[in-house]
């Protein structure tokens, strides 16, 4: 620690914090991708991950509490096993390197805000959702934000709900019709919540993908997006029920947003994202959050040569180093907690082994679609007090990823914990998308969670269910 603080003297946090990533992306990608071809290729994920712990070491006083709070819970639970499990170093190793892609992979999404934040391609092609009819602007609202939250993630809501504000402000000026804001935020709140359930480039999809060794992604992104469009059509009926009024359509559009080429460049472009990370992903046999940390750093480099407005952003942001340095300190807190989750996830996992949990699971004491269903139900039960969901989908994903469970039903484990992921961000006060519905409506988090979305959660809860169960029976 002491030496990192001397050079970061020397050198710029922000470059050293640029260079720290590109090591750490790099030699991932290297290892990952040479594996196969080239012998002791796979150690370099040493070199990444010693890396990732610098880059979490010389930011640990900037993040937030809760992710301090982790570090130690890491550094304890790595303690334990080193000094008194020794045989559970192989689990440890395990961890560290999924904590390290999990940090690679949050620090190349982070590559792409800038773009996607100065684009006016994104702007114009949002503003088209609004041009549809009030009888269709529910549905329109709610799968349209699906599509932007995989470029723009969390920053949909909020984009969204501007959007409204602004469109209310100029009909009453105009004396028009007006849009209410509100069910424009909770159509972007749950567009962007059943996202995370299908997005290959998205977290939930990466540590399920990357736990359940015989789960094959590509099939499985095939169901969790039909799964997932199936409740977001469920779901279009309980906002039809919470709408007080039907807002009307405010007239006044850009010639763009009109005709709607904005909006089918920026599906395209979803598409095509979505095609290049599955050949990526199928020509070099590496998972998708591999293959996203080729993919994301690629767009964010082409992005600017596409659209003009943002490669005068990119100018103004100066080296491909410094937008590492930049998208390193905009994830610090996520890339910190989700390094350490592994790490902790690990521990708790060695001691629930060591407790015989899949020895019960094999003998039938445990019935398998109970303990898939129990994972459904207690990762957002976790989120709602106030736990933090990450830790408790990575302890179930490495726990039962590689047992029994992981083995006979893959893909109905993998369906329930992305569910129990996306519900968990949707039951818990702490989560970032909740707080930022909060501050768009002007409420508290919790009344977000308790109240305004207490009845889509428990909606997609049961459905989920009853999907799990299906697909339980079917495999």
């Amino acid at each position: 620690m002491r030496g990192i603080n001397l050079l970061s003297q020397i050198i710029s946090i922000e470059r050293l914090s640029g260079l720290l990533a590109l090591v750490m992306i790099g030699a991932m990608v290297l290892a990952r991708v040479g594996e196969m071809l080239v012998p002791h290729a796979a150690s370099l994920m040493w070199i990444s991950a010693c890396a990732a712990v610098a880059l979490a070491l010389i930011r640990i006083r900037s993040v937030h509490r809760i992710a301090r709070v982790f570090a130690i819970g890491a550094l304890i639970v790595a303690g334990i096993i080193v000094t008194l499990r020794p045989e559970g170093l192989p689990a440890l190793k395990q961890a560290i390197f999924q904590g390290t892609a999990f940090s690679a992979f949050l620090t190349s999404l982070g590559l792409i805000r800038t773009p996607v934040r100065a684009s006016q391609v994104v702007s114009v092609a949002a503003a088209q959702l609004f041009s549809y009819p009030a009888k269709m602007r529910n549905a329109v609202m709610t799968y349209g934000a699906q599509a932007f939250s995989v470029l723009f993630n969390i920053g949909t809501i909020s984009m969204m709900s501007d959007m409204a504000v602004d469109h209310a402000k100029r009909a009453t000026k105009a004396g028009k019709s007006v849009i209410d804001p509100r069910p424009v935020t909770l159509s972007a709140l749950r567009g962007t919540i059943m996202m995370t359930v299908w997005n290959p480039i998205g977290v939930g999809f990466a540590i399920v993908t990357t736990a359940i060794p015989t789960l094959d992604a590509v099939t499985f992104l095939g169901l969790s997006f039909a799964c997932a469009m199936l409740i977001t059509a469920g779901g279009l009926i309980i906002s039809h029920y919470e709408t007080t009024k039907e807002p009307q359509f405010d007239g006044e559009a850009e010639e763009d947003t009109v005709n709607g080429r904005a909006l089918w460049a920026i599906l395209f472009a979803v598409v095509l994202l979505i095609l290049v990370t599955l050949s990526v992903h199928h020509v070099l046999h590496v998972s998708f959050l591999v293959a996203a940390c080729i993919v994301l750093p690629l767009l964010s480099i082409l992005w600017p040569y596409i659209e003009p407005t943002v490669r005068q952003s990119a100018a103004d942001t100066g080296s491909q180093v410094k937008a590492l340095g930049e998208a390193s300190c905009a994830m610090a807190n996520e890339a910190t907690m989700f390094f350490c989750a592994a790490v902790i996830g690990a521990g708790a996992s060695i001691f629930l082994t060591e407790l015989g949990i899949a020895d019960l699971i094999e003998s039938g004491a445990l019935p398998m679609l109970t303990i898939i269903l129990a994972c459904l139900f207690l990762v957002p039960l976790a989120g709602a007090l106030l736990i933090p969901h990450s830790i408790v989908m990575i302890m179930a994903a490495q726990l039962f990823g590689t047992g029994p469970i992981g083995q006979a039903h893959p893909y109905a484990l993998a369906l329930g914990l992305c569910f129990s992921w996306a519900c968990a961000i949707s039951a818990s006060p702490i989560s970032a998308m909740s707080i930022i519905t909060g501050r768009q409506l002007g409420t508290s988090p919790s009344r977000v969670t308790s109240a305004i979305n207490r009845n889509f959660t428990f909606y997609c809860l049961l459905v989920c269910a009853a999907l799990v169960s299906i697909i339980y029976y079917l495999e």
